[in-house]
C-alpha cells in the first residue's frame, strides 16, 4: 500500500511566496552601511568602502568565501554568518557590506 502524501496548494503557495521575499534597494535612496554578524564574517573594516566605487576593492584582499554581488550576480540564498557580502548597485556603488 502506497500512501502519497500531497501539500495542500494553499500552503505550497504561501511557502513560494515568502521564498520570494527579498530586500529590494530603490534608486535615490541614501547609501547605508548593514554590518550584521560583524565578528563572525569580519565585516567591520570594510564598512569604509559603502558609498565608494567598487574598483576601491581592486586592491584589497577579501576574506575567502567572501561575495561581490552586482544586481544581476545570480546568489545563493543560504546564510552563512562567516562568509562576507559586498553589494553593488548599477552604478557600480558599493551600498551594502554584510555577513550571510
Amino acid at each position: 500500500m502506497h500512501f502519497v502524501t500531497r501539500t495542500p496548494a494553499p500552503i505550497l503557495a504561501l511557502v513560494v511566496a515568502l521564498a520570494a521575499c527579498t530586500q529590494v534597494e530603490q534608486a535615490g535612496q541614501d547609501v547605508v552601511a548593514v554590518v550584521e554578524g560583524e565578528g563572525a564574517c569580519g565585516a567591520g573594516p570594510f564598512e569604509t568602502y559603502v558609498g565608494q566605487r567598487v574598483d576601491a576593492l581592486n586592491d584589497v584582499e577579501l576574506p575567502a568565501g567572501s561575495r561581490v554581488l552586482f544586481p544581476t550576480t545570480p546568489a545563493t540564498m543560504d546564510m552563512n554568518p562567516e562568509r562576507l557580502n559586498v553589494a553593488v548597485d548599477g552604478n557600480d556603488t558599493i551600498t551594502r557590506v554584510y555577513c550571510g
